[in-house]
């Protein structure tokens, strides 16, 4: 029931969720509390038109994700550290297992094991998202012995945890990271205080150099065409501060 509870909390961190409850509110104060009902009309229109405006979303994106970037030679480790995601399962109507954005981990994950910098690959996440991984690495010819796969995890700290236990009963010294460039540095903290050499290999970046040079170029074509908010940048927002609030809240944590 608590956890019910939480999740259902945890979706007001969504702007798009928090507008949409406040302007129900809002409607309901109309007729007794106009003014306060016009100010919330207001604050919905400002966090629509700043989060989900392209350059409030690119700049905050870029603030997380470019804190690691790509390493051009990277070393060998004793695994490599898959945290499952973007892949969907094999159910009707899909005739196999299909991806999504952030599935780029797993065609980088297959590419580090066939450079031989490590030889194996452990994948953490939840049953449907580390299964479907696993069909997915061997179809890119990653044999079956060489995959271990932890299904019992339903966030990213649990993702940590569960794969370390794994880590510790194979006495692996140092892994290659693999994940969002987003949720890298999330991932990274929780991995802090283990004994790993951890060698962070970000991908599925949402914002390229081209992206940045183009929009910070300030060319009044490209501010008219970036002025109003889009589905697309609100949602990069969100996860953007989805990953901000769980560092924040990591780091809290770790004090106390």
């Amino acid at each position: 029931m608590f956890s019910i509870i939480r999740d259902f909390f945890l979706q007001l961190v969504n702007p798009l969720a928090f507008v949409s409850v406040v302007l129900f509110i809002s409607l309901f104060l109309i007729k007794k509390k106009p003014k306060t009902a016009i100010w919330f009309v207001v604050i919905c229109l400002v966090i629509i038109t700043v989060f989900g405006n392209p350059y409030f979303s690119t700049f905050l994106t870029r603030s997380m994700e470019w804190r690691h970037m790509p390493n051009q030679a990277m070393p060998n480790a004793d695994a490599i550290l898959l945290i499952a995601n973007g892949t969907y399962v094999s159910e009707t109507p899909r005739q196999r297992v299909e991806v999504g954005e952030e599935a780029d981990s797993v065609l980088y994950s297959a590419m580090y094991y066939q450079q031989k910098l490590a030889p194996v690959i452990i994948v953490s996440g939840s049953s449907v998202r580390a299964n479907s991984t696993k069909v997915l690495l061997m179809e890119l010819s990653v044999p079956e012995d060489a995959i271990i796969v932890q299904a019992n995890s339903s966030n990213l700290r649990e993702d940590v945890s569960l794969s370390l236990e794994i880590i510790k009963e194979k006495e692996i010294k140092s892994v290659i990271l693999v994940t969002s460039a987003l949720k890298i540095d999330r991932t990274m903290f929780l991995l802090r205080e283990s004994d790993l050499t951890v060698t962070p290999a970000p991908t599925n970046y949402r914002v390229t150099l081209s992206d940045w040079q183009n929009l910070t170029d300030w060319k009044w074509q490209q501010i008219i065409t970036h002025l109003l908010p889009t589905s697309a940048a609100l949602e990069q927002t969100f996860q953007a501060l989805w990953e901000y609030f769980g560092l924040t809240f990591y780091r809290i944590r770790s004090i106390f």
